[in-house]
């Protein structure tokens, strides 16, 4: 009985996180969510670490990148590989992989939330004209003048990030590592990494191991109500 509950809450949350990766298909840099049961498979197909939770968290980030997508937007950047963009919240120093910003009326490079790409060397990245590129190394280059470095980073163990909504991600003690190599591409973006049809399939057998298990804890209920009837009557 507590092994066919346990299954019914284990295949609910799969099918949760399965549905979360779904909506989010579009969504520019987001990173699937999976579950300790995902870990498992990919284990044995042999998935990257960062893919795969430990074993005493539910639901981790599989940190695997997406496809990158030309936009011709300047101010669409991504990475090739991994790594993050560094940026800057009222909650301090976050982690992205969409790379969608906007300049602000001060020229600075925003989010669509308005958290300011950071220079490595520490403040906000700032073009002021329109006249302006990044370099593959990071580097922007505004009106023929390097102003800034794109600030990037990368973790040894990008599991250990806390994951905060709209694609940001906290270090929660973690400590970023320059991104050795780092290669920005301009006038791209980085697809999700969720496959619409894996995750179709997910869903299903998830649906499927639930029916199973409601069908379990219907036959214990059934056997036991006839056990106390087959007792009230002696």
């Amino acid at each position: 009985m507590t092994l066919a509950v346990g299954l019914i809450a284990s295949e609910t949350r799969q099918v949760e996180t399965t549905a979360q990766n779904i909506a989010n298909l579009a969504t520019p840099g987001y990173k699937r969510q999976i579950t300790f049961a995902d870990a498992l498979g990919q284990a044995q197909t042999g998935a990257p670490p960062s893919a795969l939770p430990q074993a005493n968290r539910t639901v981790a980030t599989d940190f695997t990148p997406g496809k990158l997508v030309h936009t011709g937007n300047p101010f669409d950047l991504a990475l090739r590989g991994g790594g993050f963009f560094t940026v800057a919240t009222p909650h301090g120093l976050a982690y992205v992989r969409s790379g969608t910003f906007r300049p602000d009326p001060n020229g600075r490079l925003v989010t669509a939330q308005g958290w300011a790409l950071q220079n490595a060397g520490g403040g906000d990245v700032v073009v002021r004209s329109s006249d302006w590129h990044v370099e593959s190394d990071g580097t922007a280059v505004d009106n023929g003048n390097p102003v800034a470095v794109i600030g990037t980073a990368s973790f040894r163990d990008p599991g250990q990030l806390a994951r905060a909504g709209s694609g940001l991600y906290f270090a929660n003690g973690a400590t970023p590592d320059e991104l050795i190599d780092s290669r920005v591409v301009q006038g791209f973006l980085e697809a999700s990494n969720v496959s619409n049809g894996d995750e179709m399939v997910r869903m299903m057998e998830a649906m499927r191991r639930i029916e199973s298990g409601q069908k379990l804890v219907h036959a214990y209920d059934d056997m036991m109500s006839a056990a106390l009837q087959r007792m009230g009557g002696m």
